[in-house]
């Protein structure tokens, strides 16, 4: 049943367009010239940070365009980088992304750097990044693209399993001004505005505005709330962006913030008493953060530099995250055109961090949250600095060749760790190429890993658990080594005027990755057992998998973007420095399929007919843990009477499914844990003028 519905899905996307399309299309088709088909001039920069033509990258490498982004009829960016092969996306609750590449899909994904412009987004507070905060205007962003495996050399920590780099447009290309209101669902509601302006021939700039608000959780008790206030998550995102174009230097200044505001369900309780008092409550969660970039661009006769400066402050009110921070780095690269054959890149950083986080004094057991984190070391400052450098070789007509190393410092933990690479491309003609690669990466040390504790409250009547009244309370850890990853990856790439075809297959060896052990039981004066863990590094795990995609242009009328991965993982427990052995932390997995399937349709010059098609079918080797095959059809209808008409949208999101579970189902009770599927209907309009 479920193959047949998948076939009825996939016929749908081809055959649809086939049928409507009109014997004037093939004859456009056969008029456009190769230079208008071409994809074979596509430039990405989030390789070696210099441009490269995709078809000489020897890296799996995936760009999705400004019309990928806006024709999706996504909520988030999140959303949209489902549309990469490697990259699992799924919902925590109705405004929480989960985003991954290749395995360890959490919401502390501490495995994939995320960028916006180059500039880390990346919380170096609990080692993963906060996708609500991560926002911008869609028509706004150029592209996003998105590096499939360990880019340690150029990027340093966190590039293990992959780079995404959000790319937003330059200022010139956004003159004039932009609205955009949106209104659907699940209490879903977004307005945008932005505004560009060209100063003289050299100087552009534009400012923006977004607000988004929506249901955190959708359930049975929503409709029974007294307001929408409650479950409700709004964010707000701004900023202004700045281009000085010189003769051959860029200069280019930045600032931008958000902020969210959450109302939920909350309960504490009180354990300093016989018996334990719980009181219901709501909870209030402010968030909001500050950033700015300075950089400059300068290219020359044979050679070009590039450096930045970032700032980056953060406070955030979430009761496992509570806490501030901020950030200042520096990174500087100079690239040498030596000859034709030899290009050299050298670099460094450092970022500085000042961490805040709450203090473990503040503890009371008379209050205890439903789950929150405290520090013994609550204010604190670490650095980490790098230097690296690469070399690419054209050692023939058809073979090329990159080598580069890493090497990077961490204050936190005082380590150095090397991450070297070596990569080699081969082509086999002008349209098609393989090639090889392999390369070390290393995981940026977490405070809340070393330096933080998380307590965790469970009790009989809520968790229906058999054991008493308590908390669980998870210790730091700083003897912690460094996680780290080495993979093997080979690819193939053909590239033709409107056609391109990639396939990466890989196997990664993973290194200290973190898990828990059971440390000791604490009774308290009141009887109730309290019970502690410590943050390990005793496991090794091993993925192998491959990815393909292809980007096929019918012609002007008829695009289609089909993405599917295969990945199978395992683990293994090496004994640390305690004795007591644990449970194993990772479920392992023995399948994973995910197959994303987009269409974009031009059924006339006025109107836009476009298909999303998502499939997910993953196999535990555990049978306690499941999750459901989820098959997905998502639909967007776009209107314009002319260019300089509004467009009018509208969106169906989970065409008839329910109930699906996205993460996990344990068969022990039945309960999910996260966003169960629903069906949702939206509609946006848009103006530019």
């Amino acid at each position: 049943m479920k193959l047949n519905t998948l076939c009825t899905y996939s016929a749908l996307f081809f055959i649809t367009p086939i049928v409507f399309g009109s014997e004037s299309d093939l004859d456009t088709l056969m008029s456009m010239s190769l230079e208008d088909l071409s994809n074979l001039n596509i430039d990405i920069t989030s390789v070696s940070k210099r441009k490269q033509s995709i078809s000489d990258v020897p890296s799996a490498i995936y760009v999705i365009s400004n019309e990928r982004i806006v024709r999706s009829g996504a909520k988030s960016i999140a959303e949209v980088l489902s549309l990469a092969p490697g990259i699992e996306v799924s919902q925590f609750n109705e405004s929480t992304d989960i985003v991954s590449a290749r395995g360890f899909h959490d919401g502390l994904f501490n495995k994939m750097l995320v960028m916006v412009d180059g500039r880390s987004v990346f919380s170096p507070m609990y080692g993963g990044a906060f996708w609500e905060d991560i926002d911008y205007i869609f028509t706004d962003i150029d592209r996003i693209e998105i590096v499939i495996g360990p880019s340690g050399t150029i990027w340093g920590g966190n590039a293990v399993n992959g780079v995404i780099n959000i790319l937003t447009k330059d200022t010139k290309d956004t003159l004039g001004t932009y609205g955009q209101v949106a209104y659907g669902q699940h209490g879903y509601k977004e307005a945008a505005v932005r505004h560009g302006l060209q100063f003289n021939q050299s100087t552009s700039a534009r400012a923006f505005y977004k607000v988004k608000e929506q249901f955190t959780v959708i359930d049975e008790y929503q409709s029974s709330y007294t307001t929408d206030e409650f479950n409700t998550i709004t964010t707000q995102t701004a900023g202004m962006k700045f281009e000085i174009q010189d003769e051959n230097h860029l200069w280019t200044f930045s600032l931008g913030g958000e902020s969210s505001e959450q109302y939920f369900d909350w309960f504490t309780v009180n354990f300093s008493q016989t018996p334990r008092t719980k009181t219901d409550t709501f909870k209030s969660v402010d968030s909001s953060s500050f950033n700015s970039q300075i950089s400059h661009h300068a290219e020359f006769v044979k050679s070009e530099w590039q450096t930045n400066l970032w700032y980056w402050s953060d406070k955030d009110d979430s009761p496992d995250a509570t806490g501030s921070f901020q950030t200042i780095d520096v990174d500087s690269v100079y690239t040498a055109y030596i000859n034709t054959n030899t290009t050299v890149i050298f670099g460094g950083g450092l970022r500085y961090i000042d961490i805040n986080l709450q203090d473990s004094a503040d503890f009371n057991l008379s209050e205890t949250d439903k789950y929150n984190r405290y520090s013994n070391e609550p204010n604190s400052y670490d650095t980490i600095s790098n230097i690296y450098a690469q070399v690419d070789l054209n050692l023939t007509d058809k073979l090329k060749a990159q080598l580069g190393v890493k090497l990077e410092y961490f204050t936190l933990n005082d380590s150095v760790e090397i991450s070297p690479q070596i990569r080699t491309l081969y082509a086999l003609s002008n349209n098609q190429s393989i090639w090889a690669g392999f390369g070390r990466a290393v995981v940026t040390p977490s405070y809340f890993e070393q330096k933080s504790a998380y307590y965790s409250t469970y009790l009989t009547e809520y968790d229906n658990y058999n054991y008493p009244d308590g908390l669980d309370i998870y210790l730091p850890n700083d003897g912690l080594d460094n996680e780290s990853v080495l993979t093997l990856d080979v690819g193939y790439r053909f590239i033709e005027s409107n056609l391109i075809f990639d396939m990466t297959a890989y196997l990664s060896r993973y290194n200290n990755i973190r898990g828990t052990d059971y440390v000791d039981t604490k009774v308290d004066n009141n009887n109730y057992e309290h019970y502690l863990f410590e943050v390990n590094d005793d496991h090794e795990a091993e993925t192998y998998g491959f990815e393909t995609s292809i980007e096929w242009e019918f012609n002007h009328v008829i695009k289609n973007y089909i993405s599917y991965s295969y990945m199978s993982f395992k683990q293994n427990r090496i004994e640390g420095d305690t004795s007591i052995q644990d449970s194993d932390d990772y479920w392992e997995i023995e399948h994973q399929n995910m197959l994303t399937n987009q269409l974009l349709w031009q059924v006339t010059e006025h109107i836009q007919w476009d298909f999303i098609i998502k499939y997910k079918d993953i196999d535990y080797v555990d049978s306690i843990v499941n999750v459901d095959d989820l098959i997905s059809l998502d639909s967007r209808i776009g209107w314009q009477k002319n260019n300089n008409a509004p467009l009018v949208e509208l969106m169906v999101k989970n065409i008839g499914a329910s109930s699906k579970c996205e993460l996990e189902s344990y068969s022990l009770n039945n309960v999910c844990r996260g966003y169960e599927t629903e069906q949702s209907v939206y509609g946006r309009v848009s103006y530019e003028f």
